[in-house]
């Protein structure tokens, strides 16, 4: 599902290891894939969004600094940010992944965490380090009468675009025919959520990186 540590920093643009060196980010994000109106009271409760304002499908997207891809499975549009991270189990996968994929540091063998790479808006650091001890780094914030001071800002700028690459990763796991005309009546749950899933690995071979 992810690229290896060595694979991860022998691709990655020589830029992006003033800052990531001795990391393992990974850069995730949030996005809806539209739904008909359910007609059944249940699945319109299930599949409604209020923040996109609509019935939809919610998925985690991310992308490494090499340009590998990937999506988690959809789930209903009403389940929050928060809860998706304690529940989707895309952070145990990485825990796992880490855990055999150890990295050599002065001749021994020693895992290397996730550096999870949100927006401001997600509340998964405790989930985070839950799962194998992965950190999180996120733009700060601020209360809306207060100011950022100059570290702040540029740290916050350099997030938003070390995470620019997630809107060319949502494009591109968009482009499947049956995808790009949402979810629509009679259409099979299973089979959508198979060729979201499938049509963003492909895509890692089908296009050039999204970094």
């Amino acid at each position: 599902m992810f690229a290896s540590f060595e694979e991860d920093k022998a691709l990655r643009k020589a830029k992006r290891n003033s800052r990531y060196r001795d990391k393992r980010p990974v850069f995730w994000d949030m996005t809806n894939i539209p739904a008909y109106g359910f007609s059944d009271a249940h699945w319109q409760s299930l599949t409604f969004s209020s923040y996109y304002n609509e019935n939809c499908f919610k998925a985690g997207v991310f992308t490494q600094l090499c340009g590998w891809m990937g999506v988690t499975d959809a789930w209903t549009g009403s389940i929050s940010d928060t809860d998706f991270n304690r529940r989707e189990g895309y952070l145990k996968k990485q825990q796992q992944f880490q855990e055999k994929d150890l990295v050599i540091v002065d001749g021994q063998p020693k895992v290397v965490p996730f550096l999870n790479v949100y927006d401001k808006g997600y509340r998964a650091k405790m989930a985070a380090w839950e799962n194998g001890k992965q950190l999180v780094l996120q733009p700060d914030f601020k209360d809306s009468d207060k100011k950022f001071n100059r570290d702040q800002t540029i740290s916050s700028a350099s997030v938003a675009s070390d995470r620019g690459g997630n809107e060319r990763v949502v494009n591109v796991s968009k482009r499947a025919g049956l995808i790009s005309k949402g979810f629509l009546p009679n259409a099979d749950p299973t089979r959508f959520n198979n060729i979201w899933t499938t049509f963003s690995h492909q895509a890692n071979f089908m296009w050039d990186p999204v970094l």
